[in-house]
């Protein structure tokens, strides 16, 4: 049950259900809302319905967000799991949470979304469905009172762990159900793996079955090992596949909000969706892959949420998974600190830069990007600090981001360029980890076993 006493399990796929700080049930305003949070890996917009794919690949989704806000041009941080989750939770950018790396556990100082609700009487549960999110990866099970990261499930043949989405659905309705007699409100995390490569659904459980006609051949050596089938090299079958993961996932969520909605708990619940990051199709010869680009396709992630009383809306302004934090504060009714990268949603201005950067590409150099209206600024920094190269495209003009003209030179681009430039860890690696200097550095994958390394690399985590 939340809120009871069980040890923690140091195993990689494990489950933890923490409350060492103990459960929060204080008398909270009758209209404080409860807040869930659902989170899926590796989902570009433009492959869902609810963002006009013409594919029905997400009719659950559409159904419930289309009575809420859709925001069109929402960024992630960062172009892999670790560090963009983290910021959703703390409303920082990487530099100021300096969770860079996978299984780079976030610092103690470093507020989290429960840090904050938990005083204020949410009981707070995290379910989630990648390893890089396990207590043992990112160590913040103990400021939850529910944290299920039991990470199991091996594909046939090869060394590719994950939860499927329906097991993750169970996983939260069954916390969901033991909760059902208590009356304060509650804050839920719900983190689905699908659709992350390799692209399969679960045999029969996938409600679309898509083709395609014609081929876009992939070249050979182009594409990520973990991402392959064996035998296939068409492009469009993995699109095929990428989209029915994506109906695979949207009926398991549309499950979980059946459940919202039978018990009258849509009525007091804010509900956000949106995603880690996306996913290169075969954009810019990169094919089926993330993490070490700022492109569109991987950087731009959907939005959508839906709140008591709100009404359909499209937004097309910037935003950044950074404002998610201060947003849910505020629903909450919970003082908003200061010192944060995010904004309320809607309280952003129109001009303001939000910033995305991508994984150290060899361990040397990092991509960033600030975007500001339909500006968007490139700079290649190496460990150093140092910039190795700039370059800009204007989106409204090419949405495709194949020209590149120069940075611009006006005072107030130069004073950006210095601002992506200064990082505490240049080239995005934490400087100490780097050298090793240091024995309090961030460690990633610390005494892992050569299975435990091979189940990290099988989904692109360990070069």
């Amino acid at each position: 049950m939340p809120g009871s006493a069980k040890p923690n399990v140091p195993i990689l796929m494990g489950v933890v259900v923490l409350a060492s700080l103990g459960c929060h049930h204080a008398s909270t305003p009758a209209a404080r809302p409860n807040l869930v949070l659902i989170t899926v890996d590796t989902l570009r917009p433009d492959r869902m319905s609810l963002y006009d794919s013409q594919r029905t690949t997400t009719p659950a989704l559409d159904a419930f967000f289309g009575e809420g806000h859709r925001y069109e041009r929402a960024y992630a941080t960062e172009a892999s799991t670790s560090p963009s989750v983290v910021s959703i939770l703390s409303g920082l950018y990487p530099q100021r949470h300096r969770t860079r790396l996978h299984y780079q556990h976030v610092p103690d100082d470093i507020r989290i979304v429960t840090d904050y609700l938990r005083p204020a009487g949410y009981s707070c549960a995290g379910i989630v469905s990648n390893i890089v999110l396990t207590n043992e990866a990112i160590g913040w099970a103990a400021r939850f009172d529910h944290y299920d990261d039991f990470v199991d499930e091996r594909e046939p043949n090869r060394p590719v762990y994950e939860r499927r989405a329906s097991r993750t659905t169970a996983a939260t309705l069954q916390w969901l159900q033991q909760r059902a007699q208590d009356n304060g409100p509650f804050f839920l995390w719900v983190h689905y793996i699908d659709p992350h490569a390799p692209y399969a659904a679960p045999a029969g459980e996938s409600p679309r079955n898509f083709t395609h006609t014609g081929s876009s051949p992939v070249p050979s050596g182009r594409m990520v090992p973990y991402a392959m089938t064996e035998g296939v090299d068409d492009g469009l079958e993995y699109v095929d596949r990428y989209d029915e993961e994506i109906a695979y996932v949207d009926q398991e969520i549309g499950r979980l909000l059946q459940y919202f909605g039978a018990n009258g708990l849509v009525e007091n619940s804010v509900f956000v969706f949106t995603s880690d990051h996306g996913e290169t199709m075969m954009e810019h010869e990169a094919f089926f892959a993330h993490g070490y680009h700022v492109w569109e396709p991987i950087a731009r992630v959907p939005l959508a949420i839906r709140a008591p009383n709100s009404t359909a809306h499209r937004i097309t302004a910037n935003v950044s998974l950074v404002d998610l934090l201060p947003t849910l504060l505020r629903h909450a009714s919970v003082d908003i600190p200061d010192g944060l990268d995010g904004r309320v949603l809607g309280e952003r201005s129109d001009d303001e830069v939000v910033f995305v950067e991508a994984s150290a590409v060899d361990g040397r150099l990092q991509q960033r990007a600030a975007i500001e209206g339909t500006q968007k600024l490139f700079a290649t920094v190496d460990t150093n600090g140092g910039v190795v190269a700039t370059w800009s495209t204007d989106l409204a003009h090419d949405p495709g981001e194949v020209e590149q003209s120069p940075w611009p030179s006006d005072p107030a681009a130069q004073a950006l360029l210095e601002k992506i430039r200064s990082d505490p860890d240049p080239g995005g690696r934490p400087r100490q980890f780097t050298k090793g200097m240091m024995l309090t550095a961030p460690k990633v994958a610390p005494g892992r076993s050569p299975e435990q390394l091979e189940a990290l690399r099988s989904l692109g985590y360990v070069q």
